[in-house]
C-alpha cells in the first residue's frame, strides 16, 4: 500500500489541496484532506509538498520517441521511457508501409505485448494507413495507399493477435465508409483522417457511428464557409471527438481555441502524434526513408513537410494550460478522462476516484513530471 501525502490532488468533482492519496495494489482505495484520509501505518508514504497529482497522461497518437519506433520490436523501449513524460498508457500508432512490411511490424509489435514489462502500459495499436486519401497524405508515401476492406482489416488484426484497438482511415475511398458499424461491432474505434471529405459525408458517417478525428485541423481539407469539410463537420457534431496535437507547431493557438470553445474539454483528445525522435536534440535523423530535421521543437521532412511531432503529451498539457488558458482541470479531461472514454475504459481509468487505476503524474508547480505511478507502482521520478 502506497499513500502520496502533502499533494495538490485533482478529482473530476474538485481540486483538494494536502491531500492525500492512497492505493491499494493496482488500484486507488481512497482520497481526501490530509486530516481525512487515513493511512495504515504499514503503507509505504511519499510526501510531495508543492507537487500536483493528475491522472495519469493516456496517448492514443503516438509514434514513438527518443529514437525508439513504436511499430518495431523497440516499442519496449518506448514503454519504458514514456512514463518520464506522465505517460501511462498509450496505442503503439502504425505509419504508412508495404502492406508485407505491416504484418512484420505488427508480429513484432505482438511479440513486445506478449511479454511483461515495467512503464506505461500499451494498450493496444492504432493503426494509421495505409487506408488514406491520397490527397491528404501529409507525410506519408501515397504510393502505398489503397481502401481499407473487411478481409484485409481481418487480416490485419489476425496478425496483431486482436490488439488493434483504433483505425484511421479515409472513408471515402472505395466505400470504406461502409466498414463504420463492423468496425465498432469488432471493438475497434473508427476515425476519420487523412480524408478529403465533405461536410454532407462526414455527417452522413457519423449517422453511422463515427465519432472521431485524427489530428484535426492536420491532413485534412481547410475550412470554408461555404464548403467547412470534415473540420466543420467535427466543429458542427457534439457526437465528434477531435484529436489535438497541442505542441504550437501543428496547429496556432487561435485554432486550438476555437476548437476547444466549439467542443469544450470533453469533446477533445490531447494526442502527441510523437515522431521516433521526439524529444532528440535538434539535429539531422535518418528514419526509414525519410531524413528528419528537428529545430526549435518541429520535426520535419526536408521538403518542409511536418513529420509527426517532436512534443510529447507533458508539452501538450502544459500548452493548454499556459497557452490556450485551460484550467488544469480542464487540460487534465483533454489529456487523460477523454482518450479513456474514447478506449471504452472511462471506468477504469482517466480519473483519480476509488477503484480506478492508480495511474498518476506528479507535477511540479509548472507543470513539468515529477513522478510517474502505473498500477500503483513508481516507474519514474525526477532525481
Amino acid at each position: 500500500m502506497i499513500a502520496l501525502t502533502d499533494i495538490e490532488l485533482y478529482t473530476p468533482r474538485q481540486i483538494i489541496p494536502n491531500a492525500a492519496l492512497l492505493m491499494d495494489g493496482e488500484k486507488i482505495s481512497a482520497y481526501g484532506s490530509a486530516d481525512r484520509v487515513k493511512i495504515p501505518a504499514a503503507a509505504q508514504v511519499i510526501s510531495l509538498p508543492g507537487k500536483k497529482a493528475f491522472p495519469g497522461f493516456i496517448d492514443l497518437h503516438t509514434h514513438g520517441l527518443l529514437g525508439y519506433d513504436a511499430m518495431s520490436a523497440h516499442l519496449a523501449d518506448v514503454i519504458h521511457s514514456f512514463p518520464r513524460f506522465g505517460v501511462t498508457s498509450f496505442l503503439a500508432t502504425t505509419i504508412t508501409l508495404p502492406m508485407d512490411e505491416i504484418f512484420v511490424r505488427l508480429e513484432e509489435i505482438t511479440d513486445v505485448l506478449d511479454k511483461p514489462h515495467v512503464g506505461a502500459k500499451c494498450l493496444g495499436i492504432h493503426l494509421e494507413g495505409p487506408h488514406l486519401s491520397p490527397k491528404r497524405s501529409g507525410m506519408a508515401n501515397s504510393a502505398w495507399f489503397h481502401p481499407l476492406t473487411k478481409a484485409e482489416f481481418e487480416d490485419l488484426q489476425k496478425i496483431a493477435a486482436g490488439r488493434i484497438r483504433m483505425i484511421t482511415f479515409a472513408p471515402e475511398e472505395g466505400g470504406a465508409f461502409n466498414l463504420i458499424p463492423y468496425l465498432i461491432e469488432q471493438g475497434v474505434v473508427p476515425v476519420i483522417g487523412h480524408s478529403d471529405a465533405s461536410y454532407e459525408q462526414t455527417a452522413d458517417w457519423v449517422s453511422l457511428g463515427l465519432a472521431h478525428a485524427t489530428h484535426t485541423f492536420n491532413a485534412m481539407n481547410p475550412f470554408h464557409h461555404r464548403a467547412p469539410g470534415v473540420i466543420g463537420a467535427v466543429l458542427a457534431m457534439p457526437q465528434m471527438i477531435a484529436q489535438l496535437i497541442a505542441d504550437n507547431h501543428h496547429v496556432h493557438v487561435g485554432a486550438m481555441r476555437a476548437l476547444l470553445n466549439a467542443k469544450g474539454p470533453h469533446g477533445v483528445c490531447l494526442i502527441s502524434d510523437a515522431a521516433p525522435f521526439a524529444a532528440l536534440p535538434d539535429g539531422a535523423y535518418t528514419w526509414k526513408e525519410y531524413t528528419l530535421n528537428i529545430r526549435n521543437g518541429s520535426c520535419q521532412l526536408e521538403n518542409g513537410t511536418l513529420a509527426g511531432a517532436h512534443a510529447l503529451m507533458d508539452t501538450g498539457f502544459r500548452n493548454l494550460i499556459q497557452l490556450v488558458g485551460l484550467t488544469p482541470s480542464d487540460a487534465s479531461i483533454c489529456a487523460s478522462e477523454v482518450p479513456a472514454r474514447v478506449l471504452g475504459l472511462e471506468k477504469q481509468k482517466g480519473t483519480l476516484l476509488p477503484g480506478f487505476d492508480a495511474d498518476l503524474v506528479v507535477t511540479d508547480e509548472n507543470y513539468y513530471p515529477h513522478l510517474t505511478m502505473v498500477g500503483g507502482q513508481v516507474v519514474w521520478q525526477a532525481a
